[in-house]
């Protein structure tokens, strides 16, 4: 090994400091005068704090005996009830709702709490809320109790908050609710949107048709979006909506609110104007957002706003005591039991030991899943381009029919690796093993992993490669009148999508789901997770795991450090 070989070695082995710990020397570099103790506590305070923002928490939690530790009154903090006139790097908030500790945040993350929790405030103000809307259910006689609560609620209330699992009638109790409105309002302005693309393309599809079923007269209705999409984000650093230019809707219904981080919601409330009713659906059992925060999770918990809150229970989808129904209540109430019985086979769950089965004969059987989608390119071959509406429809129709879904991106049976053999063996399916630059081939499925504003995709739409009469390359999209060219869609920007990890399948369903967990996957597996992979289905899941693997899972729950609730408290006490 020459001297530049070994020099090259010994740059990559010395360890880059993350984010937390530069930002850690800069702060406690202006405060030279700190004594040893207090910097090396306040050091370990942000250092703590950072890798609590990567694992999904917005603040550190301080028990009542650590609460009062002298370095917590060092400049670099301010309590929050002077952070917004007399900001500083750290805010401690006391906790008024539990048992008297105190919370820790970096400014930004405090005043993303405190400004979500004073929009709220201020749209459940009664002087300001809108007035209650007259309610007529004497036609409806198949709606539930529950689901009576949450049209009456939402018809009185500025914001309501409709929780539930799969199949327990939050879209069809929302259309009950959009009617009662619109009777009350003839002239009623709905906005509809989600935190990803392709839950938007969800929600659209499912209202809209639910709509038609409750006989939904014309509602000025823009189409379902991205909530970015909805605020005018785009390429701009600030939303082209905000509290000082609000939203002109009398409506704004927001799906998948488990979805929601908090500096996405702390700028969609900051953009709701006062007089607005907002309605976000949700369920909570699922996975909290990928960046930081649990929205959904902390006003659903908040006891504040249990009067604007109904949580539907009974699924018309799953049985409770068989297949689906039981694996997935099985797996929220720690019940190994019914997981253990709910594998034991049936026409909704199918078992498969992944440590028992070889390697080849398992993609073999992930690939069985995909042959409506391979039998619909097939028929597609001679047909010309661009495709019908009416085919574009078919093929993602066929798509959908299946996914593989796996815990992480890398590893033997991570989502890399089956996109890579599935998309192997599409080739040979095909009979066109032709790869162009960039990854592309003709069937190849796309998932879009950022925003595009000038050809207006979102993040999590997904595409079909097809060829035209020419041997040139299309993408096509559900909710697009045109394809795109393969040629402008970065490599970057784009995942092949046969198997997604769980985080990015959600917003969407499909017919049959896959769920892929290996060993090298535990430390990652937790209750939320395995949850979240099984409500995909909606006709049968394929668990693909070791037993103990999944019943270890089961006892893991997320939970995600916020002093959300407390700050509504607070709020909700002071106004009201």
């Amino acid at each position: 090994m020459n001297s530049m070989t070994k020099s090259n070695s010994a740059a990559r082995a010395i360890a880059i400091p993350t984010w937390y710990e530069v930002l850690s020397a800069h702060l406690l570099a202006k405060f030279p005068q700190t004594d040893d103790v207090s910097k090396q506590a306040n050091a370990q305070c942000i250092r703590n704090l950072g890798n609590a923002l990567e694992q999904g928490d917005t603040c550190l939690y301080r028990a009542p005996e650590m609460a009062d530790e002298a370095w917590l009154s060092h400049p670099l903090f301010v309590s929050d009830t002077f952070a917004s006139v007399t900001p500083a790097p750290l805010v401690v908030m006391n906790d008024e709702q539990g048992e008297g500790g105190r919370y820790v945040y970096f400014y930004r993350h405090w005043q993303q709490e405190w400004q979500l929790a004073e929009r709220l405030a201020a749209l459940l103000n009664p002087a300001t809320a809108p007035k209650a809307a007259h309610v007529d259910l004497s036609t409806e006689t198949s709606l539930k109790a529950l689901q009576i609560q949450a049209i009456e609620m939402a018809a009185k209330s500025p914001f309501s908050l409709i929780t539930g699992g799969p199949g327990t009638g939050k879209t069809y109790t929302l259309a009950r609710i959009v009617k009662a409105l619109q009777q009350s309002n003839d002239h009623l302005r709905v906005a509809l949107a989600a935190p990803t693309g392709k839950a938007a393309q969800r929600m659209q599809s499912v209202l809209s048709a639910e709509f038609q079923r409750a006989d939904i007269g014309h509602v000025k209705m823009q189409q379902a979006q991205t909530i970015h999409r909805l605020l005018g984000l785009g390429g701009r650093s600030t939303p082209r909506y905000h509290r000082f230019d609000p939203l002109p809707f009398d409506l704004i219904i927001i799906d998948e609110g488990s979805m929601l981080d908090l500096a996405l919601a702390s700028l969609l409330f900051d953009a709701i104007a006062v007089g607005t009713r907002v309605i976000i659906l949700g369920d909570a059992d699922q996975l909290a957002a990928v960046d930081a925060g649990a929205v959904l999770a902390d006003l659903g918990e908040s006891d504040a706003l249990k009067p604007y809150r109904v949580h539907l229970l009974e699924s018309n989808r799953f049985k409770a005591d068989e297949g689906i129904g039981l694996l997935a209540n099985g797996v929220l109430r720690q019940d190994e039991e019914s997981v253990l019985e709910a594998l034991a086979g049936n026409e909704q769950v199918q078992y498969f030991d992944l440590d028992k089965a070889r390697k080849i004969a398992i993609f073999s059987q992930l690939w069985q899943g995909f042959s409506a989608y391979v039998a619909c390119l097939e028929s597609l071959k001679s047909a010309t381009h661009p495709l019908s509406e009416d085919s574009v429809k078919a093929l993602f129709a066929a798509f959908d029919q299946y996914r593989v879904l796996c815990a992480q991106r890398y590893s033997d049976f991570g989502a890399n690796a089956i996109n890579q053999i599935l998309g192997e063996h599409l080739q040979k399916a095909l009979n066109d093993q032709n790869v162009r630059n960039g990854g592309w081939y003709v069937g190849r499925p796309v998932m879009v992993t950022r925003n595009d504003y000038g050809l207006r995709l979102s993040n999590g739409d997904i595409g079909v490669c097809l060829s035209d009469n020419t041997g040139r390359l299309w993408v096509y999209f559900p909710d697009r009148v045109a394809p795109i060219a393969a040629t402008r869609l970065p490599p970057e920007q784009i995942e092949t999508a046969f198997a997604l990890t769980i985080h990015k399948s959600q917003g969407s369903e499909f017919s049959v789901v896959a769920m892929v967990l290996d060993a090298s996957a535990e430390e990652m597996l937790t209750r939320e997770l395995v949850y979240t992979a099984i409500t995909r289905a909606k006709k049968c899941i394929q668990v693909w795991s070791d037993k103990a693997l999944l019943i270890n899972a089961i006892h893991k729950k997320s939970n995600r450090m916020s002093g959300l609730k407390s700050n509504i408290a607070q709020m909700l006490t002071k106004d009201h």
